[in-house]
């Protein structure tokens, strides 16, 4: 990360921890407001991914307010956030969204920087008839709760098109997988991955899991050298897969690394060892998306930093809410759930998509490419 985006985070955890007692930190408006929820986190592996969040969400909030706040049945009103920190963990996830809710009076909460994070949540506002939106969280399990909804796809999805990819156009029948089998995303996309790809006649050599924690993987690693596969999957954070990959290559491995959108090409462009990789992706800079061009633009000018897929992912999950608001004339929370399930299409700026019945959009997977120090579209994989 460079200098001055380093900064602008450290400033934006200052802000969201003196937030942290219910005040969105932006200055209080006259009139009636909409009150939202916002839960990153500041700390920890997912450190990044939640100050984006947070980022996002105030840049939205902020858009919408210059231009009079959102209008419910003629009535503008003001956009007022109220940002907690999960601290990475379930537990306090919990205790948050229960807060925002019976404490703050929210009508929606958005945010869940991770698998588990967003199932913890998603059950307290199932339970209080709230709708959550979560930016980026891809387990199955999400889909069960009607008050849940995602602007990232499925793990069935990603890894119907990860298959896909590495059938159709790396032409690669053998392949090995490394997971966490105590995280839910890692162990889920690896596990359907593993069941797609088999589908398809494709071959998985080595299916090696490891405990929570875990820092040494030669165990797992030397077994899957010996299966001699010609791609590593690694369905991990960013900290654990350049640990793993430079590991495997010690040890032997000299094939194509594989991920998940849990990939964060900023650190990983740094790193050589990931020339020439592949990963699933929502967005990045450049893509040729109506209106993604401008918000590029717009947010750069306001925040003084090229967006990531997680700020651009959190505007649409805020934008979509707003515009479910204006569409149903409400802030009630259950006027806004029945919004966002019967409003058409979103013309968001990761594409065009609806929440369908069970929340999970219908929505392009992006397969980026590292190249020559850059991220490059290498294909769009459309899953039914």
């Amino acid at each position: 990360m460079n200098f001055k985006k380093a900064a602008i985070i450290f400033g934006l955890i200052i802000m969201m921890v003196s937030a942290l007692g219910g005040c969105s930190g932006e200055k209080s408006a006259s009139g009636p407001e909409l009150r939202v929820g916002v839960i990153g986190v500041t700390s920890g592996e997912l450190f990044r991914k939640g100050t984006y969040i947070l980022a996002a969400a105030r840049y939205a909030a902020e858009e919408v307010n210059a231009e009079g706040g959102v209008d419910i049945s003629g009535v503008k009103h003001s956009v007022k956030l109220f940002p907690v920190d999960s601290g990475g963990t379930s537990e306090i996830a919990t205790s948050m969204a229960l807060r925002l809710i019976d404490q703050d009076k929210v009508s929606v909460i958005i945010g869940g920087a991770s698998s588990a994070v967003a199932l913890a949540i998603a059950k307290v506002c199932e339970e209080k008839k709230v709708p959550f939106i979560t930016p980026v969280a891809s387990t199955n399990k999400l889909t069960s709760y009607k008050y849940a909804f995602r602007v990232s796809y499925t793990n069935s999805v990603q890894a119907a098109a990860l298959s896909r990819f590495v059938s159709d156009k790396l032409k690669s029948e053998s392949v090995a997988v490394l997971y966490d089998a105590d995280n839910t995303y890692s162990a889920e996309l690896a596990t359907l991955f593993k069941k797609d790809y088999s589908k398809r006649g494709g071959k998985v050599v080595a299916f090696e899991s490891y405990p929570a924690g875990s820092r040494e993987y030669d165990a797992q690693l030397k077994n899957i050298v010996a299966a001699n596969p010609k791609i590593l999957f690694l369905p991990n954070n960013t900290k654990k897969i350049q640990i793993q990959a430079r590991q495997a290559i010690k040890l032997g491995f000299k094939g194509i690394l594989l991920g998940g959108d849990s990939w964060d090409p900023v650190d990983l462009l740094r790193n050589d060892i990931f020339k020439n990789s592949y990963f699933t992706d929502h967005w990045f800079p450049g893509l040729p998306i109506p209106g993604s061009a401008k918000f590029e633009v717009d947010y750069k000018k306001k925040n003084g930093v090229d967006p990531t897929e997680m700020e651009a992912l959190t505007y649409d999950a805020a934008m979509s809410v707003f515009a479910a608001i204006k569409k149903d004339h409400s802030d009630d929370p259950i006027a806004i759930h029945d919004g966002l399930v019967d409003m058409p299409p979103f013309a968001g700026v990761t594409g065009k998509f609806d929440y369908n019945n069970n929340g999970d959009p219908a929505k392009d997977v992006f397969i980026s490419h590292l190249k020559d120090g850059h991220v490059v579209l290498a294909d769009t994989i459309f899953v039914e």
